[in-house]
């Protein structure tokens, strides 16, 4: 259980991070601060550079590593059904995916960000 719904929160917290990123340059170099240590995040080499990707990278990758250790920790004697999880499992799966789709999910974001004054 913890090894599947691990990857989902890192995956949750790549569309978080790109989003936040998109509606403010200040949260951006927030973002862009924690990839500073990928080659490629910051230059202007032959191949550019990855910009605030690197960072969006890192923090998806702690909160993966991270999730799944405290998941894992939490429920390690806990009998879980696999009948009820998969349907469940792929059900987040796609709604986070859709997090992705521009269309589907930019305006929950400016909604959401004009409600929180993030933009």
């Amino acid at each position: 259980m913890a090894a599947s719904l691990a990857p989902l929160m890192g995956f949750l917290t790549l569309s978080v991070t790109h989003h936040l990123s998109r509606l403010n340059t200040g949260l951006e170099n927030i973002i862009h601060s924690w990839g500073y240590w990928i080659p490629g995040a910051v230059g202007s080499g032959p191949n550019g550079s990855i910009g605030s990707y690197s960072g969006k990278e890192t923090l998806a990758l702690l909160v993966w590593g991270g999730s799944w250790i405290v998941f894992h920790l939490a429920w390690r004697k806990q009998d879980f059904s696999l009948h009820r999880w998969i349907p469940l499992f792929a059900a987040l799966l796609f709604m986070t995916g859709l997090g992705f789709v521009h269309p589907v999910i930019d305006p929950f974001v400016l909604a959401l960000a004009s409600l929180t004054g993030l933009r």
